[in-house]
C-alpha cells in the first residue's frame, strides 16, 4: 500500500463518514472509492476494522465483571428502592440470557466445524 494508502485506511477507520475520512486523509472523494474498490485496499480495511473489533470485544469483556458485580451489589442493596434494584436484577437476567445463548451457539458451530472437517478429510 501507498503511504497515501495508508493514510486513507487510518482516516477510514477513525471518522464517521466516507466523505470525512476522505478530507482527513487529504484526498478527494473520488480517490476514495476507487481506492475501497481495490482488493488488495479492502482486503488491508477488512483486516484493519476486524483488529479494531476483536480490541473493542476484548475491553468489552474486560468490563464485564466489574460490571456485573455492580448490578449484583445493587441488586443485594436491600436500602435501595425497589425501583433500582428491579432493574439491576432484570439486566443481569437479559445478559446472562444472551451470553448462554450465545455460549451455546459457539459450541454447537464448533461441533459442526469439527464434523466438517473430519468428513473433508476422509
Amino acid at each position: 500500500m501507498t503511504p497515501k494508502q495508508q493514510k486513507a485506511l487510518l482516516a477510514l477507520l477513525t471518522n464517521p463518514t466516507k466523505e470525512k475520512a476522505a478530507a482527513a486523509a487529504g484526498i478527494t472523494p473520488k480517490t476514495l472509492r476507487s481506492y475501497l474498490a481495490d482488493p488488495d485496499f479492502q482486503e488491508e480495511y477488512k483486516k484493519a476494522f476486524s483488529g479494531m473489533v476483536e480490541d473493542a470485544v476484548r475491553q468489552s469483556q474486560q468490563s464485564l465483571e466489574p460490571a456485573l458485580a455492580t448490578l449484583r451489589e445493587i441488586v443485594e442493596d436491600s436500602a435501595l428502592d425497589a425501583q433500582p434494584r428491579i432493574s439491576a436484577a432484570r439486566s443481569i437476567l437479559e445478559y446472562s440470557l444472551r451470553l448462554t445463548e450465545q455460549n451455546d451457539i459457539l459450541t454447537k458451530l464448533e461441533a459442526l466445524e469439527a464434523t466438517v472437517q473430519g468428513r473433508g478429510r476422509r
